[in-house]
């Protein structure tokens, strides 16, 4: 009974009692004696926003309560004397002081989840991560504190500090893809990090993917302009312009040939492959053929088979097995919106020699 009183009196802090469980907290105190139970006083620390004054009133508040609480102890003792036998007393004296000690605890975490929650933005301990996460087969669309707005693809999460973004920086973190509309704030750079790219940008519109299994990571701008840096080759700082279009092989043992397309490539020693090149936009789309699945779009122009079938994987949500490795490297030009994986598959089986079988949700290419 007491562990749930205080379960109530925790979510009348938090905001999150509903008036049923609110009834129940007022009836319960009333049969169990307000007085064992600071509502007020906790009432007071959480909406108190002065933590660091808190400490000497709390302190004196809490000694007085505790006394009230010991002298209450006393009574009960001394009723359970007359009513019962010494060793009955003795029993109940102990369960009562476990019974109060875990009051006590519980109320102890309130008022330091309170002092924490109240602490000044920018110390330690502080922070409210915010996190993001679109689920298979969706999209998300969401607006960051200063006006950003974040597309996000299928699988992808996106994670910022709600305490700390735009403090300095407006940092973000991404998993997956996403087509970003940058506020632009010269005062405030944006910087979107990916488990192996990082971006640096002022107020700019472009498309990043980075799935955590995927061969390529891809950054490809709309407008404007962006800072990139390769998490594997920090000391380098890459410039995109408008249109143009970096794209980073994660494990350089399995970077394929160069595309025709792709008019610079870069290797280190210690780097993966990097190829820049120019981003596909029809006359009759909006938006660049990179960024057309925000309009529940796939395109793709003269991809690979591998980095296609992962498109296909997140958009229809199946597993798709290659048992011939060679049809990985067969490349495609593709539009598809409506169309169901069958009609995807036949509709490329039209320009290159493969079959396909489907099982559940398995398909295999050979």
């Amino acid at each position: 009974m007491i562990q749930h009183i205080w379960t109530l009196i925790g979510k009348k802090l938090n905001g999150e009692a509903s008036p049923e469980e609110l009834r129940e907290l007022e009836e319960l105190l009333q049969q169990n004696g307000a007085e064992r139970y600071p509502v007020q006083l906790l009432e007071e620390v959480w909406d108190s926003r002065h933590p660091a004054k808190l400490n000497e009133d709390l302190e004196s508040k809490w000694t007085a309560f505790e006394g009230k609480l010991d002298l209450a102890d006393e009574e009960e003792n001394a009723e359970a004397t007359r009513i019962t036998a010494i060793e009955e007393a003795e029993s109940r004296r102990k369960t009562f002081r476990i019974i109060k000690l875990a009051s006590w605890a519980v109320a102890a975490s309130l008022i330091l989840g309170a002092v924490w929650f109240l602490a000044p933005r920018g110390k330690v301990g502080s922070s409210k991560v915010n996190q993001i996460i679109t689920p298979k087969n969706g999209l998300s669309k969401i607006q960051l504190p200063d006006g950003t707005k974040v597309w996000l693809n299928s699988g992808s999460k996106l994670v910022y500090d709600a305490n700390t973004y735009g403090t300095e920086f407006r940092k973000v973190s991404l998993i997956g893809e996403g087509y970003f509309d940058v506020v632009k704030d010269p005062q405030h750079a944006f910087i979107v990090t990916t488990p192996t790219i990082s971006i640096r940008v002022l107020g700019t519109e472009f498309n990043l993917r980075s799935y955590a299994n995927d061969v390529t990571s891809e950054a490809s701008l709309v407008r404007g302009r962006i800072e990139l840096t390769v998490l594997k080759n920090p000391e380098k700082k890459i410039i995109l312009k408008a249109s143009e279009k970096l794209t980073v092989f994660n494990n350089e043992q399995t970077a394929p040939e160069t595309p025709s397309n792709h008019n610079t490539l870069l290797e280190t020693d210690e780097a993966p492959m990097i190829a820049l090149s120019r981003i596909h936009q029809a006359k009759q789309d909006s938006l660049p053929s990179e960024a057309l699945w925000i309009d529940n779009r796939l395109a793709f122009d003269a991809e690979d088979f591998e980095s296609i079938a992962q498109k296909f994987e997140r958009r229809y949500n199946v597993t798709i097995v290659f048992k011939n490795d060679a049809l990985k490297k067969l490349r495609f030009t593709g539009r598809f919106q409506n169309e169901s994986v069958d009609k995807a598959l036949n509709a490329l089986r039209t320009t290159a020699a493969f079959h396909y079988k489907t099982q559940n949700n398995q398909i295999e290419i050979y």
